[in-house]
């Protein structure tokens, strides 16, 4: 099963087009529509600028110091609550 989020235009007919992934092949499908309100502009984010933040991963250097990441966000934590700075909890 796959979930496909997408910005539609609906036409004067009511009708809808939409170009699915290659990966799903010809045939029946089951289909599940959600109709939510015209999305915001500031709120939606577009295809490309998932894709230009994809481009990205691995480029950030920023974290290439920690060896153990499991260990470092650990010594995060205990620092919080040695620090008093976790109290919001």
């Amino acid at each position: 099963m796959q979930s496909i989020e997408t910005v539609v235009n609906v036409n004067q007919e009511r009708i809808i087009t939409i170009a699915l992934p290659h990966d799903i092949s010809p045939g029946k499908h089951r289909v599940v529509l959600v109709i939510d309100d015209a999305p915001s502009e500031d709120k939606s984010a577009s295809i490309d600028d998932a894709l230009q933040l994809m481009q990205m991963a691995g480029k950030v250097t920023a974290f290439n110091a920690i060896d153990d990441p499991v260990a470092w966000q650990q010594q995060q934590r205990d620092e919080w609550e040695r620090d008093g700075s976790n109290d919001d909890r």
